[in-house]
């Protein structure tokens, strides 16, 4: 942006001149090319500079006045809209402040240059100065408002505040940075960056919004790739720079060294807390740049980070089943299990995710939430076949935690949705030829009576589009099975019946 305003403000200039030039040039030659002293007041009557200066004087104000009047005008109100910190921005700005220095510099010049003017005292280069200055600051006045606009868009805020943090971490890579002071201005700039978002879901200004959003992510890319060249002192952090969390939490953040990246996925859970009640697509950008951001860390085999990151996505499980926003657990089930899918390396993690899966549909089902359970069987069914196909060192246990969703039956009533996608999955594990764990979920629906096992296969069987009769996130209709799949369906309700004949 300041590069463009630099060329836009000198090829205006050189248009002025040439314009200028030309007009004198026709003039010249037109009245007969006189010589140069007829065409200076200067020694002949040095009175008529004054009287040339003083337009020059009045340009000069006029210049002032206009920049004056739009930056106490559009700063505190677009401020008011973004951050209070942007009228800090603007003055630290090296554009803004050389514009404003060059209109108060000129206008004193020319009443200096007026001032000594004397009957026998023509300064002539001074004159010159001061005339083509005026000229030149009103060419620039032009590409400049166009540079002050631009500076207030709120993406050009959002990209200044991305590029500010990242030289700052940058800066601390180098031997003899003063981390402390690095850390305090990038906490600065990070709460600005929060409420420039939280600001912009509050108005529904989505666009701003997911910039933000995606702006933290890219921050936390670009602090990936630096932080193997962090000194020790970047790592250490102090009570002020995390107001209001215990001793303890203190010195987990110094022993975990990811300060860092909880102070980016705080500002991201702000924001999150603000959509669910504001902006649905604000909420999936969240969800889907937190994803994201896991998949960065867990190829740096960053263990802490990745952790980090995954209870923050259960932080934003538990806000979405407070508010009971069916749509925003559906929507972070499938970011999940996505990164569940990709942990392959993180077994650990991996079956920590699957366990928060069935822990948070069974207290959303407790909430008064009985879908969540039956979606959560889906997706678990989808990330057992995953892990099995990866050969995870954790996949029997991750298909302990799909089983052990509790589909009804012994008195309670049956979730039909939740026997449909155990039969799915029962299907997938006989295609991937995965015998005994088939027969686990066979057993697994053993108290399901034979009619019901029916009635479910024949309803999965009976869906012929694969996208869902409604616009969803997803769109793929999750009851739908594939035509080539369709016969593991057959073969698997087939053993379930076999073991109930026999038992009977």
């Amino acid at each position: 942006m300041r590069s463009r305003f630099l060329w836009t403000s000198l090829a205006l200039s050189v248009v002025f001149c040439g314009f200028f030039a030309a007009e004198f040039v026709f003039e010249w030659h037109r009245l007969g090319t006189p010589s140069l002293a007829a065409l200076t007041w200067a020694d002949a009557n040095n009175t008529k500079l004054v009287d040339l200066l003083s337009p020059m004087a009045r340009a000069y104000n006029n210049v002032l006045a206009m920049l004056i009047a739009t930056i106490g005008l559009a700063i505190p109100l677009t401020a008011n809209m973004h951050t209070p910190k942007l009228i800090d921005m603007f003055l630290r700005d090296r554009t803004n402040q050389v514009m404003l220095a060059i209109g108060a510099f000129g206008a004193a010049h020319v009443l200096w240059v007026d001032y000594i003017i004397g009957p026998n005292f023509a300064p002539m280069w001074a004159v010159r100065l001061s005339v083509f200055g005026a000229l030149i600051s009103w060419a620039a006045l032009i590409p400049y408002f166009f540079y002050v606009v631009r500076f207030l868009d709120p993406s050009s805020i959002i990209t200044r505040l991305r590029d500010d943090i990242e030289r700052h971490v940058r800066t601390c890579t180098r031997p003899g940075a003063d981390c402390e002071a690095a850390q305090d201005a990038i906490h600065e700039r990070l709460h600005q960056l929060g409420t420039i978002v939280l600001k912009s879901i509050d108005r529904a200004d989505r666009g701003v919004a997911l910039e933000g959003v995606w702006a933290m992510k890219r921050i936390l890319g670009h602090y990936g790739a630096q932080k193997g060249q962090m000194p020790d002192a970047w790592f250490k952090v102090e009570r002020k720079d995390f107001v209001g969390r215990s001793a303890e939490a203190i010195e987990l953040l110094n022993e975990e060294r990811n300060w860092f990246e909880l102070m980016v996925m705080s500002q991201m859970f702000l924001g999150y807390q603000q959509a669910l009640s504001k902006t649905t697509d604000a909420v999936m950008a969240i969800s889907d740049a937190t994803r994201v951001a896991a998949d960065e860390i867990a190829a740096r085999g960053d263990v802490k980070g990745l952790d980090l990151v995954v209870k923050f996505f259960n932080n934003y499980l538990r806000e979405a089943i407070k508010r009971k926003d069916i749509h925003a657990i559906y929507d972070l089930f499938y970011q999940y299990r996505r990164l569940g899918a990709d942990l392959h390396a993180f077994p650990e993690l991996q079956l920590r995710i699957a366990k928060c899966f069935r822990f948070y549909s069974e207290t959303a089902a407790a909430a008064g939430m009985p879908f969540v359970p039956q979606l959560a069987g889906f997706d678990l069914g989808w990330l057992v076949r995953r892990a099995h196909a990866a050969q995870s060192p954790v996949k029997a246990e991750i298909l302990g935690e799909a089983l052990a969703l509790e589909h009804g039956g012994a008195g309670k009533p049956l979730l039909g949705l939740l026997i449909k996608a155990k039969l799915v999955l029962g299907a997938g594990l006989l295609e991937q030829n995965l015998p005994q764990e088939a027969a686990r979920v066979a057993q697994n629906l053993a108290g399901v009576p034979v009619a019901s096992i029916d009635a479910a296969a024949c309803e999965l069987l009976a869906r012929e589009e694969r996208s869902y009769w409604e616009v969803t996130d997803r769109q793929v209709d999750f009851e739908w099975i594939a035509p080539e799949r369709r016969p593991f369906l057959a073969q698997f309700v087939a053993r379930i019946q076999g073991q109930q004949e026999a038992a009977a």
